[in-house]
């Protein structure tokens, strides 16, 4: 009797496990209708969803990850969502994927799933061409839908003075993250070979061409474009072949039209480059070694996509062994006394503060004294030598009592002055015995 009623409740269960299987299983429909304004989507599940889990778990997926359509959502019924599409003007008939990813139902624990694709039918047209392109390519044309890709050979020439211009024609490529996708709605022509600059090209489209969708363009389309003009080089400074440059110089090169992207070395000099407008600098981050000659790479391109290369060389001061004397205001601030290219000594210093910088740039030693005596700052200084009106090369302060101050020893190596350059009591000696006026001195940072 009790076997008989275990057997009788399984046989009940039965139908309801699988009338819950088929509510997991079942596929919701999908219908879509492609009106004048948008495009909709409707799906019906086959029970009553939470519309705002549903409505949070709503993903759009275009076939163009840059270009995302408009789009809202509304409940026609509880099981009923619509979905309305809207396309920009630049790209429309994209595929474009609606995504539900696990959105709750009003059943406990049961969960459903949509994947729906759709794509509305465009007619194909010529959206834009770049009017200038690059000698070198590549002419860009867009569209206003992707098209059809077996439909685009034969259907887009390029021609000049009438012949086809010899080329590839490929979709434009952009990332998607790990993936390489290719726009089919932009395509770009790259020539065999470099186009005459500052001249006209015809870009021809025939009526046979199709969109993804299926539709033709119906009419020939024609476009002219130019070639962009030569980018030249104005100048350079020091111009090439120049000799006696300044062991410090700001070194220049200016083009006829503005850049997009330009580009500076110095063999074996570290330095920093900046580029604005039409010109392109570079800074050495430290003193250039005299009497040598340095070789100057830049690479630049237009903002039209026209490229230049330029090599020039220069050479620097002759020296010969004449003491020089460089001063680095960057990091652990240091004053390095040259002969020739040969080291003599390095001292520790403190420059200016940002209060009170120190000059910067190529001066040359012209007084000295032993001590002064300022009354305003309350505090002097032994050894002192003059590089440019007030400011000096001397010894750490003393204060009123002739006593030098040891908090601003304890400074040496970083910025700390009013702006004069301050040494050791003993290095401001040497230094005041041994580096006569004259003497060439570079101040520099590398900022």
């Amino acid at each position: 009797m009790r076997a008989k009623s275990v057997r009788t409740r399984t046989l009940w269960l039965l139908p309801v496990a699988l009338s819950v299987l088929g509510l997991i299983c079942w596929q919701e429909i999908v219908r879509v209708n492609h009106a004048p304004d948008c495009t909709r989507v409707h799906i019906v599940f086959l029970v009553p969803m939470r519309q705002a889990d549903v409505e949070a778990k709503l993903h759009l997926i275009p076939e163009q990850p840059e270009i995302v359509p408009e789009y809202e959502s509304h409940w026609a019924n509880p099981c009923t969502l619509v979905v309305e599409l809207r396309e920009p003007d630049r790209l429309r008939g994209q595929e474009i994927t609606v995504r539900i990813n696990r959105a709750a139902s009003r059943i406990p624990l049961l969960k459903k799933s949509v994947t729906a694709s759709t794509r509305r039918p465009v007619r194909p047209a010529l959206y834009r061409v770049n009017p200038v392109t690059p000698s070198m390519g590549p002419v860009e044309i867009l569209f206003n839908t992707p098209l059809a890709p077996d439909s685009v050979p034969g259907n887009i020439m390029i021609t000049l003075n009438d012949r086809p211009v010899e080329g590839r024609l490929q979709p434009r490529r952009i990332q998607a993250g790990d993936s390489l996708l290719e726009d089919r709605s932009v395509w770009l022509f790259s020539p065999g070979e470099q186009l005459p600059q500052d001249t006209d090209l015809e870009v021809l489209i025939r009526g046979w061409i199709k969109s993804a969708g299926g539709l033709a363009l119906g009419g020939e389309v024609r476009r002219t474009v130019r070639t962009a003009p030569r980018l030249e080089v104005l100048g350079t400074k020091p111009p090439d072949g120049a000799s006696g440059v300044d062991l410090h110089p700001e070194i220049q090169v200016e083009f006829s039209q503005p850049l997009s992207w330009g580009w500076m070395e110095i063999e074996g000099v570290r330095g920093r480059f900046d580029v604005w407008a039409n010109q392109i600098q570079f800074t050495p981050l430290e003193p250039l070694m005299p009497d040598r000659e340095f070789t100057v790479r830049s690479r630049a391109v237009s903002r039209s996509g026209e490229p230049v290369h330029l090599d020039f060389s220069f050479r620097t001061l002759p020296l010969g062994d004449k003491i020089w004397v460089a001063v680095d205001l960057e990091g652990e601030h240091n004053v390095t006394v040259y002969r020739g290219s040969e080291v003599v000594r390095v001292f520790k210093a403190s420059g200016g503060k940002v209060t009170s910088p120190t000059p910067l740039g190529t001066y040359f030693l012209y007084s000295r004294g032993y001590t002064f005596w300022n009354a305003r700052l309350q505090e002097g200084a032994h050894y002192w030598v003059r590089f440019s009106g007030p400011y000096l090369v001397h010894s750490v302060p003393f204060d009123a009592s002739g006593k030098l101050k040891q908090e601003e020893m304890e400074k040496l190596g970083q910025a700390a002055s009013h702006g004069c350059i301050r040494l050791a009591l003993e290095d401001a000696r040497w230094f005041f015995h041994h580096v006569p006026n004259g003497t060439m001195i570079v101040i520099y940072n590398q900022h």
